[in-house]
């Protein structure tokens, strides 16, 4: 991962590059990354805008085919969380301790006020006919964004911090912050990447969902889950194999969600989730 990096100072966004390199060079294409300073129409889940700061955040797409291939796209999903868990844990070790991820693609720290979000993963699937033949991973981390350049709070979202403003743990002054190395936080990303998810070193699906789910900070919580079908309340028990959320509503029925906006209710999660 990542021995060929297409980099852009600005680009509407990385996704559509990666894709012309997947369909260029096929399964050739396995580990090359798209790297931009700048995204002016970046995307995040459910067709949301992703904003960013000029060169202050890593934003990228990297390209999982041929050995790289994962056995279905939420394993890459799972693999680009720990992944970017891993990376963090590395290039700041203070936020180690309290980096989550939050179902199914936010890498989140633990703060006293609440979680804020750090980072978001977008996944694209490429299919050749019902085959699926690559899976693009983005990947857009906040990384030394001051608070005014961070983006505004989306309606029951997560309110957004960045790597910089959490790193010191308190120990500078208020306002002296310390840059943190993007380059070395994308070599981070690309080796754990690579751990994850090349042939000689990945784990079985059954080993990265017991690591993925363990990392999921939201299980016991009551949430409200907006689906195709409605709005589903009830308690998140668990997550299935293909990472889809797991909610015991009221009346006791479990209801599998696969997908769509879930609000979480931090404050009622029990024990330790």
């Amino acid at each position: 991962m990542g021995h060929s990096i297409e980099f852009y100072h600005s680009a509407p966004s990385t996704m559509p590059a990666a894709r012309r390199i997947f369909e260029a060079r096929g399964d050739d294409a396995a580990g090359a990354v798209v790297i931009a300073d700048h995204q002016t129409a970046g995307r995040g889940r459910l067709d949301r805008g992703w904003e960013d700061a000029a060169g202050r955040g890593l934003l990228g797409s990297y390209i999982l085919c041929g050995e790289m291939l994962p056995e279905h796209p939420t394993l890459a999903v799972m693999s680009g969380g720990l992944a970017l868990m891993r990376a963090i844990s590395g290039c700041c070790p203070r936020l180690a301790d309290r980096l989550r991820l939050k179902w199914p693609n936010d890498v989140i720290a633990l703060e006293p006020d609440g979680p804020v979000k750090l980072a978001g993963i977008l996944v694209e699937s490429i299919f050749d006919q019902q085959e699926l033949r690559g899976v693009i991973l983005g990947i857009g981390v906040n990384v030394n964004q001051h608070q005014e350049e961070l983006p505004s709070v989306r309606a029951g979202g997560l309110p957004p911090s960045s790597l910089m403003l959490l790193a010191d743990g308190g120990s500078r002054p208020p306002g002296d912050f310390s840059p943190i190395g993007r380059e070395y936080l994308l070599a981070a990303l690309c080796r754990a990447l690579d751990d994850l998810c090349a042939p000689g070193s990945r784990p079985a699906a059954e080993v990265l969902h017991a690591q993925w789910e363990a990392a999921l900070h939201g299980l016991g919580a009551m949430v409200a889950a907006h689906t195709a079908n409605g709005i589903v309340h009830g308690r998140a028990v668990g997550t299935s194999p293909q990472g889809a959320l797991l909610v015991r509503a009221a009346e006791g029925k479990t209801v599998t969600v696969h997908a769509g906006d879930v609000s979480f209710d931090w404050a009622s999660i029990r024990g330790d989730s």
